[in-house]
């Protein structure tokens, strides 16, 4: 093709697969690029084969918008090349051409992507780490444990991420040791893949990291903890909510009504007593989302709790639960010093009268 510019803008409009291939041979490497990424979206298989040559093509950035072209397309004879694009001198390009093959899943590129977590680009690993989890790649998972080593926190961060989706029970161990390490943004990751593992043997490590002096980290160990759903974790959780830790029993209490457990909710609704009145706001909040009716009883205690933030979280729980029990103790509410209790109570009211049911559900036997 010429030195003269075609009209790149109309040829996407108007899907000009046929041309655009054509633009691929352009002497320009910009057109050259703006066509990659127009077949790109277009997503026509007859551009495979022209954006496979372009792999090879002398612009590093032509290269590159072909690899991810490639990989938007979705095509299966694009994985050996992308392969090979691995090898590519620019960062960049093997970069893309790591994703490439993440979009595209074929098996036959897993081990060229577990070669990739040793290239000496990180975001070239930490791509092939992220594309070997969502893989699903078993043959990746002691490398990815050599990578909670790693000098590179952002490294460390996606093998984390990686073996968290693989589930494999063979990480745990190492994910355990791996909650000492320094940099907090790490444990987080460290504690998610634990809790997508859900091994029992990590129960009591989350429980401890509930007291992260990092507060995201002990919140996403509540979370991973409420995934495991386990007799250990919540008997461990259990005796954090009565502990003396206030962010910790905070917690505790929000992992046990995410497991939603039987034993669990019975301490909970016990913490609606409690001394601390955010452990008791935290709770009120809790059960109204958990939906048990053996919140019924203490939820409509809370309605005469001293803190009126506590009271209205109460009135708020017991309208989402839904039981007939609360209408009488809400009908009282309607008589509460404070305005926006008051307004609870009605709207709480008014929602079970239209519902005109019990949507609680029963209590659930422990697990």
């Amino acid at each position: 093709m010429g030195l003269s510019v075609p009209n790149l803008d109309e040829m996407r409009e108007k899907k000009d697969v046929d041309g655009l291939i054509r633009a691929l041979k352009h002497q320009d490497s910009r057109v050259r690029k703006e066509a990659a990424t127009a077949l790109g979206k277009i997503r026509d298989g007859r551009a495979v084969e022209p954006l496979i040559e372009s792999l090879k093509d002398e612009v590093w950035d032509v290269r590159s918008v072909s690899a991810w072209a490639l990989g938007h397309i979705k095509d299966a004879r694009a994985v050996e090349p992308l392969i090979e694009a691995l090898k590519d001198k620019d960062n960049n390009v093997r970069n893309v051409a790591t994703c490439s093959l993440q979009w595209i899943g074929d098996a036959r590129a897993a081990e060229a992507l577990i070669q990739a977590l040793s290239d000496p680009d990180r975001n070239v690993r930490c791509v092939a780490a992220n594309a070997l989890g969502e893989m699903r790649v078993a043959r990746a998972v002691e490398p990815l444990i050599q990578g909670l080593k790693d000098r590179d926190g952002y490294f460390r961060r996606s093998a984390a991420y990686a073996l968290g989706n693989l589930r494999d029970a063979r990480a745990v161990e190492p994910l355990i040791q791996a909650l000492n390490d320094t940099d907090s943004e790490f444990r987080y990751d460290v504690v998610t893949a634990l809790g997508k593992i859900g091994d029992a043997r990590a129960a009591e490590s989350l429980v401890q990291a509930l007291r992260d002096r990092q507060g995201s980290v002990g919140k996403r160990a509540a979370e991973a903890l409420g995934m495991m759903r386990d007799a250990r974790a919540i008997e461990l959780l259990v005796q954090s909510l009565e502990g003396e830790d206030t962010y910790v029993r905070l917690a505790a209490a929000e992992a046990l009504c995410e497991i939603g457990d039987a034993r669990g909710i019975e301490h909970l609704a016990q913490a609606l007593s409690d001394r601390d009145i955010n452990l008791r706001l935290e709770v009120s909040e809790a059960l109204g989302k958990v939906n048990d009716a053996r919140a019924v009883e203490p939820l409509i205690q809370a309605l005469g709790d001293v803190n009126e933030w506590v009271r209205y979280s109460a009135a708020k729980a017991l309208g989402r639960i839904g039981d007939a029990r609360a209408m009488g103790p809400l009908t009282r509410a309607l008589d509460d010093e404070i305005t926006f209790v008051r307004e609870a109570a009605k709207e709480s009211l008014d929602k079970i009268k239209a519902e005109g049911v019990n949507n609680a559900r029963p209590p659930a036997a422990s697990r």
